[in-house]
């Protein structure tokens, strides 16, 4: 399994290299768009597993409701979905991702990077 530091550290550089939101032409925020996009969830999704009906419902969602088929493929990445610590950090990668300005990414990340002690 992917630590809490290899988690950030390999999100963080997805991020800050794409520069760009991951989302349909509606505005919603998607794991993986057409263009080749990743959101920061999505970006920890090993290529072979990625399935568009995994598409839909974010991650916090699956704090009380354990099972799905997005915290599986998680899993099955190397994300350990059953690990509180883990899990507050992905939904607060996925919140920085959805709602977080694009220019304030770096101060943002590195932030939550202090707060989850994984820098």
């Amino acid at each position: 399994m992917l630590s809490a530091r290899e988690i950030y550290e390999r999100v963080r550089d997805h991020l800050l290299t794409q520069r760009a939101v991951s989302e349909d032409e509606n505005g919603s925020c998607r794991l993986r768009c057409g263009d080749g996009r990743k959101c920061a969830i999505g970006s920890l999704i090993r290529d072979d597993l990625y399935c568009p009906d995994i598409e839909g419902v974010g991650l916090a969602y699956y704090r009380h409701a354990h099972d799905g088929a997005l915290p599986r493929v998680l899993y099955a990445s190397g994300v350990d979905v059953y690990d509180e610590r883990i899990v507050a950090l992905l939904t607060e990668l996925e919140e920085l991702h959805d709602n977080g300005h694009i220019d304030e990414w770096p101060q943002l990340l590195a932030a939550l990077g202090q707060r989850h002690a994984v820098i």
